[in-house]
C-alpha cells in the first residue's frame, strides 16, 4: 500500500492534512472507479461486506470480500460504516470529493487523474481488479442478494437483467469473455441460456433447467402460444423431495407464471391456486429476498381476485403489498402497478372518485412503463366514459391507443377499446345519422375480431370482460353489431 498512499501526496498538494490513512486509501480507489459519476456509499459497503451465493447444493453460502481478491486494508475500511464516512469526510475537506447527497459523492477528476499517473503499470493492474472486485460485488444476486471469476461471471448474468437490450448483450458477452477457459458447466449453461444440458449432480444445473424453461414459457406468453407455455412450466420439478432455496425459488417463478397463464386463458380457479401457493413459498422463505417479485405476483393475484369477483381481497393483497414496500423504503420501479391494480379494485366496487384520485396521482409521474400507460389511460377512460363525459372518454380511449399499438401482438384488448370508442360514437349518431367514423370503428372492430388467435390471451387487462359486459347491457352496439 506504501507507494499507492505515496501517489495521493503526489497528486494533492498539502495533503498531509489528510491524516487518516484510510481516506488515502479510499481515494486511490475512486480514483479507478467512474470519476465522472456519482459514488453512492452504499455500493462501496456492498463491495466489501460478505454476499451471499448459490452452492452446488442449491443452498446459500456466504463469501468474504476477501475470497473474492479485496485486500484486507479495503476489506476492512469499506465494510465499516463510520470509518468510511470518516474517510469521506477527511477527502471532502481537501477538496478531492464533493458531497451529493447524504450517501453519494463524486471525486475530482482532475485529481484522480493525478492520482493514476502517479502510480506504476503494475499498481494500476492491481487497483483496477480491486475496483472491479467491488463494483461486481456491490450487484446484488437476485433471490438471495447476494473463485473470483466465476463470481464476476454469474454478477453478470445477474446484471443482464437490467434494462435495455443493448446493455444486456453487452453484460452476456462479457459474462462469455470472461468464462473462457472455466471448466464449470454451470457458468456455460447459464450463458447459453438454451438447449439442452447435461446430466450432473450439481443441483444448480437443475435450476438453471427451471430459469431456461421459465424463459422460453415467457416467449411463449409474447406470441399468445398459452398451451405451450402451459405444458413448459408443468414440465419442471424439482430434482428430488429435498428440495433446497435455489429449486424454491423455481417452484416460487413457476407457480407465479403458471397463475398467470392460467389468468390469461380465464382458468381462475386454478390461477389463484397456483399464485398463492407461489405466495406461501415466499412467506416460508425469510431467508430470500422476493422483493421485484413480490410486487408482481400481487398484481397477479389481485386481478385473479377482481376477476372472481373478491373485490376486498384484491384491495387488501394490494394495500399490504404498497404498506410493506414503503415500510421498507424498497424504491425498485413499478409502484404504480401496484396502484393501478387498486385502482381496478376500487372502480369495480364503484368507488369513482377514489379511483380517479389515485389515476390521476399514477399520471402525474414520469418514467411510466408501457403497461402502467396503457392500463393507466384504459381506466381513466372507463370513468369518463361512465360519466357520459364524451369527450374525456375519447380523448383517453385515444391516448389507450396509443399506447396498446407497442403491443403489437395484441388484439383482444384493441377490440375492447374500439367497441368503447364506437358505444360513444352510436349514442351520438341520432344527431348525426352518417356518421362515418362510426362506419369506420365498426369495420376495423369486425377485422380485430376475425384476427382473435384460438388458444391466445382471453383475459389480459383485468375488468375488461366485465367492461364489454356493461358496454353489452348499454344496446347501444346492437343495431350495429
Amino acid at each position: 500500500m506504501a507507494p499507492s498512499l505515496a501517489a495521493v501526496s503526489e497528486a494533492i498538494p498539502g495533503s498531509s492534512e489528510i491524516r487518516l490513512e484510510g481516506a488515502n486509501i479510499l481515494l486511490v480507489l475512486l480514483s479507478f472507479l467512474m470519476t465522472s459519476e456519482i459514488i453512492p456509499l452504499d455500493l462501496l459497503v456492498r463491495g466489501a461486506t460478505p454476499r451471499r451465493r448459490w452452492n452446488a447444493q442449491g443452498k446459500i453460502d456466504e463469501v468474504d470480500a476477501i475470497c473474492a481478491g479485496l485486500v484486507p486494508e479495503l476489506s476492512s475500511l469499506l465494510s465499516d460504516m463510520p470509518r468510511l464516512s470518516n474517510a469521506f469526510h477527511e477527502l471532502g475537506l481537501s477538496s478531492a470529493v464533493s458531497k451529493n447527497s447524504s450517501q453519494a459523492y463524486t471525486v475530482d477528476e482532475a485529481v484522480a487523474a493525478r492520482v493514476r499517473e502517479s502510480l506504476s503499470p503494475e499498481l494500476h493492474s492491481f487497483w483496477r481488479c480491486q475496483a472491479l472486485v467491488v463494483a461486481y460485488r456491490s450487484i446484488s444476486w437476485k433471490y438471495i442478494e447476494p473463485a473470483a471469476r466465476a463470481d464476476l461471471v454469474l454478477t453478470l448474468i445477474e446484471a443482464s437483467r437490467f434494462p435495455n437490450m443493448a446493455w444486456k448483450r453487452f453484460a452476456v458477452g462479457r459474462a462469455e469473455v470472461a468464462a473462457r477457459g472455466l471448466e464449470d458447466w454451470y457458468l456455460h449453461s447459464c450463458i447459453a441460456h438454451q438447449g439442452k444440458l447435461p446430466s450432473t449432480t450439481d443441483k444448480r444445473m437443475r435450476w438453471t433447467i427451471g430459469q431456461i424453461t421459465i424463459q422460453r414459457s415467457l416467449n411463449c406468453i409474447q406470441v399468445e402460444d398459452l398451451s405451450a407455455a402451459k405444458e413448459l412450466l408443468e414440465s419442471w420439478s424439482p430434482f428430488d423431495q429435498s428440495t433446497p432455496p435455489m429449486e424454491e425459488v423455481m417452484l416460487f417463478r413457476k407457480d407465479m407464471v403458471l397463475g398467470r397463464v392460467l389468468r390469461f386463458q380465464g382458468e381462475f380457479i386454478d390461477s389463484l391456486t397456483h399464485l398463492e401457493r407461489s405466495r406461501k413459498t415466499a412467506a416460508e422463505h425469510k431467508d430470500l429476498i422476493f422483493d421485484k417479485d413480490l410486487r408482481d405476483l400481487t398484481c397477479d393475484l389481485a386481478d385473479t381476485l377482481r376477476e372472481l369477483g373478491d373485490l376486498a381481497s384484491a384491495e387488501h393483497h394490494l394495500r399490504v403489498e404498497i404498506a410493506r414496500r414503503d415500510q421498507h423504503c424498497i424504491s425498485s420501479p413499478g409502484r404504480s402497478l401496484l396502484e393501478l391494480s387498486l385502482a381496478e379494485a376500487l372502480f369495480a366496487q364503484g368507488r369513482f372518485k377514489e379511483t380517479e384520485k389515485l389515476c390521476l396521482d399514477i399520471q402525474s409521474r414520469t418514467g411510466l412503463l408501457k403497461f402502467e400507460k396503457l392500463r393507466l389511460h384504459i381506466t381513466l377512460a372507463k370513468i369518463r366514459h361512465i360519466d357520459s363525459d364524451d369527450n374525456g372518454a375519447s380523448s383517453y380511449w385515444a391516448k389507450a391507443m396509443v399506447a396498446i399499438s407497442q403491443f403489437p401482438n395484441e388484439s383482444g384488448a384493441t377490440r375492447i377499446i374500439v367497441m368503447s370508442v364506437c358505444d360513444i360514437l352510436s349514442r351520438q349518431s341520432a344527431s348525426w345519422p352518417e356518421n362515418w367514423l362510426l362506419n369506420q370503428s365498426l369495420e376495423t372492430l369486425d377485422s380485430l375480431g376475425k384476427l382473435a388467435k384460438p388458444g391466445g390471451v382471453r383475459c389480459w387487462i383485468a375488468g375488461l370482460r366485465h367492461w364489454v359486459e356493461y358496454l353489452q347491457s348499454r344496446g347501444n352496439l346492437r343495431s350495429h353489431l
